[in-house]
């Protein structure tokens, strides 16, 4: 579908047809990249930055991802080896 870039103030925009608008759904924010020469304008979602960390560790386990072990308990050093008693 072919668009208009339109001046609104010292920035320019895109009118959104209403018809795009209602396949979407209600959004009130967007992501807006550039990729490979191209505008992709991708719909946010309202949730909160960690509301949604549970299911996207879930996600990603389910496709394959593995939990990783602590960090702390790989990392080995001159100064752990001689210099702490336990």
């Amino acid at each position: 579908m072919e668009a208009t870039i339109v001046k609104i103030g010292n920035s320019q925009g895109l009118i959104i047809p209403k018809k795009i608008l209602a396949r979407l759904g209600a959004i009130k924010k967007v992501d807006m990249q550039v990729k490979d020469g191209s505008l992709l304008i991708v719909p946010l979602n309202e949730e909160k930055s960690r509301q949604n960390w549970e299911r996207q560790f879930a996600d990603a386990i389910k496709d394959g991802y593995k939990t990783e072990n602590d960090l702390f308990d790989n990392i080995v050093n001159d100064f752990d080896k001689t210099d702490w008693t336990w």
